[in-house]
């Protein structure tokens, strides 16, 4: 394993190293100075088009899906290398109903080596969904070159921002870095009944942070402690503008990237609603200026924009990073048309309620650390990953409260906690209740540089393997992963 990613790290710092000595020219009017070299809002946004089903029965859907090395074209006039589900990144959209099962088969025709020096096994993982253990994505349930694996989604739970995306164990980081990842959205007649916006003004957006070369590739390097970026990517495209008309739109908008935060603003310092996030809708909408997505996050938001002219624009923005940085702009939404709009934001949206924390039977600490300056290992507990080393059992039906120590690196990195299999809500983070807007149902948690934070979860449904793991990418990559059994 070592000697791999010795490889995999030389192969991508040469990638890297060619990108930083020559980066691609520069254009006079709303020049880019990232690697990709492409004009700011100078590219419609794309967005993935939805999954038909290869066939259907009375109660569920089936899927066909390829896993493949291919090109794209995300900088005018150049060829970029991804992988890619059937084709494309990000992946096509499976819009699924809760009750309704999807079966998706996945047929891996990827070289036994692929792009950056990964290997050519892949496992897919359905990040948030409640899944039993075979269809879950263990890291090591692997999809060889030349084979094939169908998983099962019951799609029984709360309607909510999914997402499928590659798991492998020790490659998932390159794996997603060059494409493999997809939106995953689930409803039901609950939700469609709240009136809001939906069919064309319900739109995805995945928002990642890449790097490039000047022949137009993906460039990466394999660092430790979480590869970045200086190109931001929004459904695949640099930079991209979003026609939009003076009414509501609904924005399903994920953290992509492999470890990158934002914090996302309107550029006239407007307001939004945040609806929910991982886990589906909360009980009522917040308004926020503001919010903060770590890797694997996700926020179901309302804009409105009937207060803005026709021909005016407002830019989606990363506030984390100064103004100067090619980081900073995200999109730019171009205001083109007035619109009828019969859509609604309720103050009221769904039901929730409140685990107790009296009812936890277990409560368990788990201690984030490792890392550091010379590349050694992300360990949980001081371990690092074993796939055939179990760390909790948690019974079936039962409550337990889960708390995260960060310690790595002397406290000095966040780390995006993820759980497979269950839904959670935060406790506290150091001490202190979550935000409103992270109240909710969640699926990550992220756990502050020296910090702490508690999680309480019931435990539903499916016995068997999983996993919790940090989703800084490079991180679980490089161990910070363990293996839970829920037990009868």
């Amino acid at each position: 394993m070592a000697t791999r990613r010795e490889v995999l790290k030389a192969l991508g710092a040469l990638s890297a190293a060619g990108a930083s000595a020559a980066l691609l020219p520069l254009k006079a009017f709303g020049a880019s100075n990232d690697s990709s070299g492409v004009a700011s809002f100078t590219q419609p946004l794309r967005v993935p088009p939805v999954l038909t089903p290869t066939s259907a029965t009375s109660t569920t859907d089936y899927y066909d899906m390829q896993i493949a090395q291919t090109t794209a074209t995300i900088i005018p006039g150049k060829s970029t290398p991804i992988i890619g589900y059937n084709g494309m990144t990000p992946g096509p959209t499976i819009r699924a109903r809760v009750g309704r099962e999807a079966v998706v088969n996945f047929y891996n025709g990827l070289p036994t080596t692929t792009l950056g020096g990964a290997t050519g096994n892949t496992v897919v993982h359905l990040h948030g969904g409640h899944a039993p253990s075979a269809s879950d994505g263990f890291p090591t349930d692997y999809i060889n070159p030349g084979s094939n694996r169908t998983y099962t989604y019951p799609n029984n739970q709360v309607p909510a921002t999914l997402w499928y995306h590659d798991h492998v164990m020790d490659d998932t980081a390159p794996h997603v870095w060059y494409g493999l990842a997809g939106f995953y959205l689930l409803t039901d007649s609950v939700e469609e009944a709240l009136n809001l916006p939906s069919g064309a003004y319900e739109v995805p957006l995945v928002i990642q942070d890449r790097r490039f070369n000047t022949s137009g590739a993906l460039a990466y390097s394999g660092t430790n402690n979480g590869e970045t970026g200086d190109a931001v990517l929004v459904n695949g495209v640099v930079q991209p503008y979003f026609s939009v008309a003076k009414r509501k739109y609904r924005f399903r908008v994920l953290n992509g990237s492999n470890s990158r935060q934002y914090r996302l603003a309107l550029s006239n310092g407007a307001s939004f609603k945040v609806l929910g996030m991982e886990g589906g809708l909360l009980a009522a909408p917040v308004t926020v200026t503001n919010i903060t997505l770590a890797p694997a996050e996700r926020a179901d938001i309302v804009i409105d924009f009937s207060g803005i002219a026709v021909g005016s624009n407002v830019t989606l923005r990363n506030t984390l990073v100064g103004s100067t940085s090619t980081l900073y702009n995200l999109m730019r939404f171009n205001v083109t048309t007035t619109a009828t709009d019969t859509s609604v934001v309720p103050s009221t949206l769904r039901p929730f309620t409140k685990l107790n924390a009296a009812d936890a039977v277990a409560t368990r600490t788990f201690t984030l650390g490792g890392g550091g300056m010379m590349g050694g290992a992300w360990t949980i507990n001081g371990a690092v990953f074993n796939p055939n080393t179990v760390i909790a059992s948690p019974k079936l039906g039962t409550t337990e409260i889960w708390q995260f120590n960060n310690g790595g690196m002397m406290g000095g990195m966040n780390h995006p906690i993820h759980i497979h299999d269950v839904m959670f809500q935060i406790l506290d983070i150091n001490g202190a209740a979550p935000a409103a807007t992270h109240a909710g149902w969640k699926d990550t948690v992220n756990v502050p540089a020296g910090g702490s934070a508690r999680v309480i979860m019931k435990f539903t449904d499916y016995t068997g393997k999983y996993v919790l793991h940090c989703h800084n990418l490079e991180h679980e990559d490089n161990s910070m992963m363990a293996r839970f059994d829920v037990v009868p």
